[in-house]
């Protein structure tokens, strides 16, 4: 009997060992074969539950993401189904568990979008789509119907239901959201140029920078119930100044004149000035860095960069989302998994893109004139098209959540 109580305990602390384990694991990388290809499985806990994929055999790479609690189980495929027809090779990853379906295909042995292929009217994806009918894949479908609104088409079946869109009109600003079209005046005057805002949460922040003497008053437009306050701040910042970007709530602005760099908090209504030791602070690809003065005034530091004319506005070429980097090339935005540009994925291709940048893991983009947004799911959709677009978009438009 004494011995039977002994390998109970002895079972029960394995249990307990082993579930502590589970708990503790926060990462694995684990390699396996499935139907003859390799297959690659990343996964990471960042908020949420996260799996990097890449599958691949001699001639062929597919990489992607499935964002789900799988209890941190390892192998996830079981099955892996192929279909190709002349120079187009798709898989579809068949899981143990109950996943959403999906295909992944390449095109001249590059991985590319699902967009794409019906962007461009693939033939031969359409004949494939039609031999998938039975794992009721859901392919991006963009809406066509367009609403005129003042001198604006808004595209509001394409706008994501937690996005808002903000245009400045010189005077005030719109608010377009996927069930509301609003307009809200700011100023008693025009401002065309220099026009320093951006987005708080569900807030449009306008500075107000049109006096030689600095900036003093900072607008703050609420766009859920439609209210506009203003505060002054306590430190008065220079006209040559430019806003780096939004951090847990903070902006961060610097002024180039007096070699300065603030947060701004516009619930508190406090300006800070950002003091360690001459050092300046950078987010880099979401990660904080201090910088010298002499580093940081190399260059205009924005923590998003961003292509404007088809040009970098940072020495640094890739922009990382989360595990992966995107980058531009030739009127194409990829995907990529690695700084060495190693299984790339094209995502999207557009003429004249003056713009693009990544809001929450969707690309928004400003070519000629119109602005795009392209995500995974709902591919490349337009949202907003304006004439004046096409001739003032610095700044003009922002990104917030409704």
């Amino acid at each position: 009997m004494d011995k039977i109580k002994r390998i109970l305990l002895v079972l029960i602390l394995l249990v307990i060992v082993y579930g502590c384990y589970r708990i503790m694991i926060k990462e694995h990388d684990f390699t396996y074969t499935v139907d003859k290809y390799k297959v690659h499985e990343h996964f990471y806990i960042d908020k949420a539950h996260h799996y990097d994929i890449t599958i691949s055999n001699k001639k062929y790479n597919y990489t992607y993401r499935v964002d789900k609690n799988l209890s941190k189980e390892k192998a996830i495929i079981k099955n892996i189904k192929t279909f190709k027809r002349n120079n187009l090779v798709c898989i579809i990853p068949i899981y143990k568990k109950d996943i959403d379906l999906n295909i992944y295909c390449n095109l001249d042995k590059t991985q590319v979008s699902n967009d794409y292929l019906l962007k461009t009217y693939n033939n031969d994806f359409k004949l494939i789509k039609k031999k998938i009918k039975k794992y009721k894949i859901k392919f991006p479908k963009e809406y066509t119907t367009k609403t005129k609104y003042k001198k604006l088409g808004i595209f509001q079946k394409n706008i994501l239901d937690e996005d808002n869109y903000y245009i400045w009109n010189y005077k005030g600003v719109y608010s377009l959201s996927k069930n509301k079209l609003n307009y809200k005046k700011i100023l008693n005057y025009d401002l065309y140029d220099n026009i320093m805002a951006t987005t708080v949460k569900n807030y449009y922040v306008l500075f107000e920078n049109n006096s030689v003497n600095g900036i003093k008053k900072v607008y703050v437009y609420n766009n859920k119930n439609n209210n506009l306050t203003s505060f002054k701040l306590e430190k008065v910042i220079s006209k040559d100044s430019y806003i780096n970007g939004v951090v847990d709530n903070l902006i961060y602005v610097t002024d180039r004149r007096e070699k300065k760099e603030y947060t701004i908090d516009i619930f508190s209504k406090k300006i800070k000035q950002v003091d360690n030791n001459l050092k300046y602070i950078i987010y880099e690809n979401g990660i904080k860095k201090k910088v010298s003065k002499s580093d940081y005034f190399m260059e205009d530091e924005f923590f998003n960069k961003f292509i404007v004319d088809n040009k970098i506005t940072s020495s640094r070429e890739l922009i990382k989302v989360g595990n992966y980097y995107y980058y531009f090339e030739n009127s194409r935005i990829y995907k990529v998994l690695d700084t060495n540009k190693k299984y790339r994925t094209l995502l999207l291709e557009l003429e004249d893109i003056k713009e693009w940048n990544i809001y929450d893991n969707k690309i928004v983009i400003m070519a000629n004139d119109t602005i795009y947004s392209y995500d995974d799911i709902n591919g490349l959709r337009r949202i907003i098209k304006s004439n004046e677009l096409k001739y003032n978009y610095k700044n003009i438009y922002k990104v917030g959540k409704k």
